[in-house]
């Protein structure tokens, strides 16, 4: 098109200047006739005109040559501007003709490519190409020629292969299209090098890949630091069944994976239990890790009664020391005589628990004004005493509960806490889920910001009347003589014993019976782990015997309380009397003859 244009510029051009000369020579010989009239000879008038015509022809050839100059300089300077860019580009470009023969191979090209541009020209361009498509390229252009229809060329950029005069195959980006020059038709190349870029990608994908792993490994790790701090707070419903006349339930509900709210409780001899609850500043695992840290403090101090009085001033001096990270807990701690009734508490800047009377509504218990741990390492925590009667209870909570947000940044409130536990039946286990579930309720779809935990204490003095002879008696007689086991034992039996004060002699609710029940076979199951682990410790021969022989009576405890949810007559005396057949031929057979032979 530029070409045409051109073309019938020129020919405007020498169209014009032949008119204006026609008009000029018919001027002059108007001029002359009416100057000379007829006077001048034919020799005098041919002279004349000969000369106006060389004038005139000059004038024009002068004309002519003045636009073709011009012409030629805009050429040359389009030209050495091409060339320039051409030159200068960081891109490599190759311009080959129609037989795919290479006339242009700029000094980008010369570098990428490692030839000398006197090496390639003339050399058909698919020397710059590897396998196979070195040897495609001839088929391609013939069938671009025939058929007229591209494949690659356009503007599109396309990732493809070149080949280094070291025979070296790298990645590019390429971009062709097509040009007529000198009414030829021409291809031209637009080439850059992606080496360093694929490079960096394949890095940065395996660097994304290790990091995928990394997250799947902290995944795993985070899970176990779950599980591990789940494992450290007691899940079981009856927490002392040396002491039924304490009832206890509690649960925390952490806003990440770990959390920084705990609960404990523990006895320490026959009249005295401990039981606690605190929160921990911040969340996640520093939270998780300061958390552990309070409750080995908490276990490891208060050993007996007389420790209490001191117990957290001690603790708060050991939290403080290397408390690089600047973080406290708050702490409430009981002490109880399960015998009188006696309860000693100290609170360490924690929420005040609840206490309720049989038969009346909750109330905030009135505690200390001690300051919160692990900030001052001089602090002093004063120790008050209230005297429980039969059917007190007291509600444990950490900040999560009251300070839980709904949609319309409402919080739930201590006042409506006591309302919804006002309105629940007194079981200590249903108090605590029914708190729970309304502060989810409330909530609706808000994402939990903080960690939540409520525990449950009921003490019932008369519970602790039991029969002359139990039911299932320990004696030295069963001991395998590995203490851990011996414990372990102890507590099934207690839990047998507790399941049989409920269902014979006290005739409890079905739902509290059924409790007991899921809490033996769940201790049983956790058990069996356990003596498996410590079988292979040992290097016990018959682990897998003794393996197949847990997962047999595994499964048969499973359907037992399966059946028991269907139907609750099903935990009676009959199902009493094969649970303590089978843990006295459990503990006293199968566990006596392997650890005879494991020691």
């Amino acid at each position: 098109m530029k070409k045409l244009f051109y073309k019938l510029l020129s020919i405007t051009q020498l169209f014009w200047v032949f008119s204006v000369t026609v008009v000029l020579m018919a001027i002059y010989e108007f001029l002359k006739e009416t100057y000379f009239k007829g006077e001048l000879t034919l020799w005098e008038s041919h002279t004349i005109t000969i000369i106006v015509t060389a004038t005139f022809a000059t004038l024009a050839a002068f004309f002519m040559r003045s636009l073709a100059n011009n012409l030629v300089k805009e050429a040359q300077e389009a030209h050495g501007k091409v060339e320039s860019i051409i030159t200068h580009i960081f891109d490599a470009v190759i311009i080959s003709d129609e037989r795919g023969i290479i006339n242009t191979f700029n000094p980008a090209a010369e570098k990428i490519f490692g030839y000398n541009a006197q090496e390639v020209i003339g050399h058909n361009v698919k020397i710059l190409m590897p396998e196979p498509y070195a040897s495609e390229h001839d088929g391609y252009l013939q069938n671009y020629l025939t058929t007229k229809i591209p494949k690659i060329l356009g503007k599109i950029r396309r990732e493809a292969l070149g080949l280094r005069a070291n025979g070296e195959t790298f990645p590019i980006d390429l971009i062709t299209s097509k040009m007529c020059i000198d009414e030829h038709l021409m291809f031209i190349g637009v080439i850059r090098d992606i080496t360093d870029y694929k490079r960096d990608e394949d890095e940065m994908k395996r660097l994304r890949q290790t990091e995928i792993q990394l997250l799947e490994n902290l995944q795993k790790e985070l899970s176990v630091a779950t599980a591990i701090q789940m494992n450290m707070l007691p899940n079981c419903y009856y927490l002392f069944p040396q002491h039924p006349q304490i009832q206890t339930y509690g649960l925390m509900s952490p806003a990440k994976e770990i959390g920084g709210d705990f609960y404990d409780a523990f006895a320490l001899n026959d009249h005295y239990i401990v039981f606690a609850i605190g929160d921990v500043s911040g969340k996640g695992i520093p939270a998780a890790l300061f958390m552990m840290e309070t409750m080995t403090l908490l276990r490891s101090i208060i050993t007996k009664p007389k420790k209490f009085a001191t117990a957290l001033m001690k603790i708060n001096k050991l939290l403080c020391q290397n408390n690089d990270t600047n973080m406290f807990v708050t702490l409430f701690v009981g002490l109880l005589n399960v015998v009188t009734g006696e309860l000693r508490y100290s609170n360490g800047g924690h929420n005040p628990p609840l206490l309720a009377h049989k038969n009346e509504p909750f109330e905030i218990l009135n505690v200390p004004r001690n300051i919160l741990l692990g900030v001052h390492d001089e602090a002093q925590y004063e120790v008050a005493h209230i005297q429980l009667q039969e059917g007190d209870t007291l509600i444990l909570y950490t900040d999560g509960v009251t300070e839980a947000e709904n949609d319309q940044q409402e919080f739930f409130s201590l006042e409506r806490a006591i309302n919804v536990l006002n309105s629940t039946c007194s079981d200590s286990k249903t108090l605590v889920n029914a708190l729970h579930d309304e502060v989810i309720v409330f909530c609706e779809n808000k994402m939990q910001s903080d960690d939540m935990t409520i525990f449950a204490l009921q003490y019932n003095p008369n519970m602790a009347i039991y029969v002359k002879d139990k039911f299932f008696e320990w004696s030295d007689d069963l001991s395998v003589g590995v203490h851990e086991i011996d414990e372990q034992h102890k507590i099934l039996i207690d839990l047998t014993n507790q399941l049989y004060e409920e269902v014979v002699v006290n005739n409890t609710d079905a739902e509290i019976i059924e409790d007991i029940l899921n809490d033996l076979i769940d201790y049983t199951i956790v058990h069996f782990s356990f003596e498996e682990k410590l079988y292979h410790a040992l290097g016990y021969s018959e682990v897998e015997t003794h393996r197949e022989y847990h997962t047999e009576l595994k499964n048969q405890l499973l359907v037992i309380q399966r059946k028991a949810k269907e139907n609750k007559s099903v935990v009676n005396n009959e199902l009493l009397r094969f649970l303590k057949k089978w843990l006295q031929h459990h503990i006293a057979v199968e566990d006596k003859k392997a650890f005879l032979i494991s020691l």
